[in-house]
């Protein structure tokens, strides 16, 4: 086998300019654009271009970009402050024929006065953009993206990369009731579910507040989380009980519970995600369960020990690895028989099939190698040697990753070279200046994922504190992300920019807050296109009801005082809705205490003390900045609505009292 080792240096935090620039497609320098050629509304799709939208179109240099803002559930217009689908319709302005493999950018800001933007306005205006300077910013970004990590504590990171030139890029920081074990984010991006074994909970993080909104009747010790292909339901192993808890995505319900087995729990889906696939480390079977009905189908007999499961609808297989015995079993997606067995040796970590569905790579921790079966043949193909206590295997279209815990490094495969009868190379790259190893714990959870692009991967070093981004193809990692001294055992991408859900078709999901007209500012680097077009928002019922409810909030505590930490403060204000003139019950009130910066916060509804008056207790855990958030949504006026009010706090007389005792609603 051929082995290549590439020593490289880390860059630091500044280089993650560039890094930025490599996450998202390629930003081009924008010029002034072309005349524009303004077309009808409506243009007759032709085949077998996309269906054409109803939205405003421009074309320019032999583009045709049409714009299209629809409600995301429903039809009708667009509200504001609800869920819409942002789409461009690119096609050949002569043939009609749809623009594959595009990579458009586009902003919506709410325009200011009455004109519509002037050609060198809309080149200005994305050149701003593009700067990603926090001062200056789109009111909807169609290409956003956030890096969330699972850390060693009880927090999520949530990172903005791309911020430039500022002094953090911390978006958000999700305080949780435990550490995690593992998380699972939605399809539909709107939902991430966290599984916090030793608060026998998982909560559901909304990805547009990053605030717990669920917390969902489980078993004990929830680990392992899953969701259906089609994310209809979460899927959960109760390491402590040995059973699954299946829950409704949509109505945050349990479905079922399944008896399955003793030990820890993974899962594979099958057969088109008609059958669910759960081992159990103790027992010696995996348990196949229907999806519909969730009724038990087949208990299928692979030895005590199973730690790993991996399933190809391509070559109809479900593969399981026994890490005691070493062996791989194979069983039949549909027939739930077992159809072979591949003798490898002891200490299997982890199994996954790249995404082509044929290879699996078996990742074996104890003699520091990995086994690439070929589920064509059902049998080992490569055997590849040389790394340090590997643990886990990830995949971008063009390459396998693999984390070695030894030393600070990933090793790359590249997946085109496995067709080949020799052993294919094997790339380490260094990634940090410490071994994984070295931090608190791994974890279970992915500690690889592709960037947007697909090109790359973000990798999590938790000895390091730190997230690192390399480029496929490039001799060091391209940027680091800084993750504020905590220890990060997982990365995830949310990814909210324009992606090709059609031939031609471009779309995400975005929310504008406010009704009014919008510039719509579109970019393309090739051909290198910059448009302007404009999209209409309508009040929501919301927006009329803050109009109708004239709710203000009158602080009646010196914010200026100095308060000290582990004293309980009464934090009175008062409340009047000069609107309706109906008094506001304290049942409608939402309180927000939270430290800045910090993992600290304290949610729920005051007390009513009459007249107007509301109270709550405020007992900060150390000193420090903390901010104080009320909000009537009920009446138009959610948190956030009213300026937060500062409170700063300085050392007490009890703070680690403070500290055990400091309450709260927490995710």
């Amino acid at each position: 086998m051929k082995k290549t080792l590439i020593a490289l240096c880390t860059l630091g935090p500044l280089s993650l300019a560039v890094a930025v620039q490599a996450l998202l497609p390629e930003r081009p320098a924008v010029a002034a654009p072309a005349p524009v050629v303004v077309a009808p509304v409506e243009t007759p799709p032709t085949a077998p271009g996309p269906r054409a939208p109803e939205g405003p179109r421009v074309e320019r240099e032999g583009l045709s970009i049409q714009f299209d803002l629809r409600p995301a559930v429903g039809a009708g217009p667009v509200e504001a402050r609800s869920e819409a689908i942002a789409t461009f319709t690119l096609t050949d302005a002569r043939s009609g024929e749809p623009v594959r493999g595009a990579r458009p950018l586009g902003w919506m800001s709410l325009r200011e006065g009455t004109e519509a933007l002037t050609d060198a306005q809309c080149a200005a205006k994305v050149k701003t953009y593009l700067g990603g300077l926090l001062s200056v910013q789109a009111d909807a970004d169609l290409n956003s993206y956030f890096v969330l990590a699972l850390n060693h504590d009880n927090t999520l990171s949530v990172i903005n990369p791309q911020l430039a030139f500022s002094r953090t890029k911390l978006r958000s920081l999700v305080t949780l009731s435990a550490p995690a074990a593992d998380w699972a984010l939605h399809p539909d991006r709107s939902a991430l579910y966290v599984s916090m074994p030793t608060a026998h909970r998982v909560s559901r993080v909304d990805t547009r507040t990053f605030l717990a909104s669920a917390h969902l009747e489980v078993g004990r010790e929830p680990t392992r989380l899953a969701l259906s292909p089609d994310g209809r339901t979460l899927w959960v192993g109760n390491d402590g009980d040995g059973t699954v808890t299946v829950i409704d995505h949509r109505t945050q319900k349990p479905l079922a519970t399944v008896e399955v087995g003793q030990g820890h729990h993974e899962f594979a889906f099958a057969d088109d995600g008609r059958t669910a696939w759960v081992t159990s480390e103790a027992s010696d079977e995996v348990t196949v369960i229907d999806t519909a009905s969730f009724e038990p189908l087949e208990r299928v007999k692979v030895g005590r020990g199973a730690v790993a499961i991996t399933a190809s609808d391509t070559a109809r297989a479900v593969y399981v690895a026994n890490g005691r015995t070493g062996e791989v079993v194979v069983a039949h997606g549909r027939t739930l028989s077992v159809t072979g067995r591949v003798a490898l040796s002891p200490g299997l970590k982890s199994l996954r099939f790249d995404p082509s569905g044929r290879w699996a790579f078996v990742v074996n921790g104890a003699r520091n190698e990995v086994t690439v079966l070929d589920a064509s043949s059902g049998q080992a193909r490569h055997v590849l040697n040389g790394f340090d206590a590997p643990d886990a295997v990830s995949f971008t279209d063009g390459y396998a990753y693999v984390r070695n815990t030894g030393d600070p490094r990933i090793s790359l495969v590249k997946l085109a070279s496995l067709e080949q009868p020799a052993a294919p190379g094997v790339v380490d790259v260094q990634v940090g200046q410490k071994a994984p190893e070295e931090a608190r714990g791994l974890g279970l959870a992915a500690p690889f994922v592709p960037v947007p692009k697909g090109d790359g991967v973000i990798v999590s070093s938790p000895a390091d504190k730190s997230l690192y981004f390399y480029r496929e193809g490039m001799m060091a990692p391209m940027g680091t992300l800084l993750n504020y001294g905590r220890e990060p055992k997982a990365v995830l991408v949310l990814n909210r920019s324009l992606e090709e859900v059609r031939p031609g078709v471009y779309s995400t999901q975005v929310r504008v807050k406010e009704p009014g007209t919008y510039d719509v500012a579109f970019l393309l680097d090739s051909p290198r296109v910059v448009a302007c077009l404009e999209q209409r928002v309508g009040a929501s019922a919301e927006v009329t009801a803050r109009q109708a409810h004239r709710v203000q909030l009158e602080p009646r505590f010196d914010a200026s005082m100095r308060w000290k930490a582990g004293e309980e403060h009464a934090l009175r204000f008062h409340l009047t809705d000069s609107g309706s003139g109906e008094p506001v019950r304290a049942e409608e009130v939402s309180v927000l205490l939270f430290r800045s910066p910090g993992a600290w916060q304290w949610r729920g509804s005051p007390r009513a003390l009459g007249d107007g008056e509301f109270e709550v207790t405020f007992r900060p855990p150390a000193p420090g900045q903390f901010k104080f958030l009320a909000g009537v949504e009920s009446r138009g006026a959610p948190l956030g609505s009213f300026w937060p009010v500062t409170l700063g706090v300085v050392e007490g007389t009890d703070v680690k009292a403070a500290t055990r005792l400091a309450g709260g609603v927490n995710p």
